[in-house]
């Protein structure tokens, strides 16, 4: 029997059976404040708190069990990723079809020859906004005294093979490592949103030259791309439908699987990212203002995005309901969001790889004795910012912009002295994966502006809430 219920069901201690009920407890308030039609953004935000006060609590009440520590913590974490997990797995599962179908219709029915200059401004947006992401990082590391006090700590095997691995490609094998040689390969899991989108671009490429010389056997393969697209966005509006459900799962295991204490020991490095990041968020403020927008507005209509990034820590998985977000709630044009959302996964994350390897590359370098002056400060700008090209937007990637940051400034083989800080990498993951999603619609919606594509109606419309 203890078997059983240790090896198979994963309900061997109380704990984790009080954890499951407090999560059903969670599940059924959401179902009962949908049927009150509370607000889809509302449920967002009581999902979250009611998040952190199930790991919070259950943290509290357990922490200092043994049976807690060693077994329950991961079947708790098995039981949340029934619910958590699945859903943004299903969100993943929408995330390379969205992406090439995007991109492939951007490119084939852009009209004019500008491209060149939409996209200029595109990556003017992303990687300006990565840079004083960056210049940030650098303040609150200051301001923080983080560098009297470097964050030592070891860092596990696994992480350091990838860090190997990573550390011995250099930046032109990085970089030609973007371009597929297997086209099945790019399109499954382990392929990139850098993979899918080249393949996007040489079909789309492809198709609007067949298009343009008369080939009409083309037209049916485009017609059936396009019902696919529409079936794709039906699919992909059911499944966001359960998000707030999601949200309490997804929150409260990640506090319960790193414990109160481990975010205790580095509270001063996790506060300084969060006001970096919230720094940041008044950047993207007084951007708005400057392009003639109310930011208030802006939080309002991005806020559910937000939160389900925060949560997921996932660009990409977020991507789906970043797109709906961009297109029925920011009134974004379908050239603009289709061609940002995904780029921004990719390029120019402003927190993964903005303000993290900024705060990191000072770090280090106050622990290796570097002389850390205005030239440095310029270096590590400029590298963080050309680092931030082709960094996947999936949990952990900040450890690929973080050692490329590093072996850009030349303290590579140092990358051990902050191995502490990757023990709590899930928390302070979540708040940089929300100011890489928000920096791609900040950056979308002012592009869209520039390109006079922008509709202000919708974006100021109330009416923005998911049909349920």
């Amino acid at each position: 029997m203890n078997n059983f219920l240790e090896n198979f069901l994963k309900i061997s201690t109380v704990p984790t059976l009080i954890s499951i009920i407090f999560l059903l407890f969670g599940v059924i308030i959401m179902k009962v404040l949908k049927d009150k039609k509370v607000s889809f953004s509302s449920r967002m935000m009581i999902a979250l708190v009611i998040g952190v006060i199930i790991g919070v609590g259950i943290d509290l009440i357990y922490g200092n069990n043994a049976i807690y520590n060693e077994i329950a913590r991961k079947q708790i974490s098995l039981w949340y990723g029934l619910l958590g997990g699945t859903f943004v797995r299903l969100i993943q599962l929408m995330a390379i079809p969205v992406v090439f179908l995007s991109l492939f219709f951007v490119i084939l029915d852009f009209e004019g020859k500008n491209i060149k200059g939409f996209t200029f401004k595109t990556l003017l947006m992303l990687l300006g906004t990565t840079a004083i992401a960056a210049v940030l990082g650098i303040l609150v590391v200051n301001i923080f005294g983080l560098t009297k006090n470097p964050l030592n700590g070891a860092i596990s095997e696994s992480m350091t093979e990838r860090i190997s691995g990573i550390s011995s490609s250099s930046f032109p094998e990085y970089f030609g490592n973007l371009v597929p040689s297997n086209i099945a390969q790019a399109f499954s899991s382990n392929g990139g949103i850098i993979s899918v989108a080249i393949i996007s671009a040489l079909f789309a490429t492809s198709a609007k030259f067949l298009m343009s010389k008369g080939k009409q056997e083309i037209i049916p393969v485009i017609e059936f791309l396009r019902g696919f697209s529409k079936l794709i966005n039906s699919v992909l509006i059911n499944i966001i439908k359960i998000m707030p459900y999601a949200i309490i799962a997804l929150v409260s295991s990640t506090i319960i699987s790193n414990g109160i204490e481990s975010i205790k020991a580095l509270f001063s490095f996790i506060g300084a990212l969060y006001i970096a990041v919230i720094l940041q968020l008044v950047v993207y403020s007084i951007i708005l203002i400057l392009s003639g927008l109310n930011p208030i507005q802006f939080y309002k209509n991005a806020f559910p995005t937000m939160i389900f990034a925060f949560s997921s820590r996932s660009s990409v998985g977020t991507l789906p309901h970043t797109l709906n977000t961009l297109k029925n709630r920011m009134g974004v044009s379908d050239k603009t969001a289709n061609f940002i959302g995904p780029l921004s996964t990719t390029v120019g994350s402003n927190g993964c790889a903005g303000v993290f390897p900024a705060m990191l590359g000072v770090l280090v370098a106050a622990s290796a004795g570097v002389t850390i002056n205005f030239p440095f400060y310029v270096l590590l700008v400029i590298v963080v910012t050309l680092g931030s090209i082709g960094i996947a937007g999936v949990p952990g990637t900040a450890t690929v912009a973080a050692t490329v940051t590093l072996n850009g400034i030349g303290l590579g083989h140092y990358f051990d002295r902050i191995g502490l800080i990757f023990g709590i990498d899930p928390i302070i993951d979540m708040g940089r994966t929300m100011l890489n999603v928000t920096g791609g619609m900040v950056s979308a919606v002012i592009v869209d502006r520039w390109e006079k594509t922008h509709n202000i109606e919708i974006f100021n419309s109330t009416n923005t809430e998911i049909n349920e």
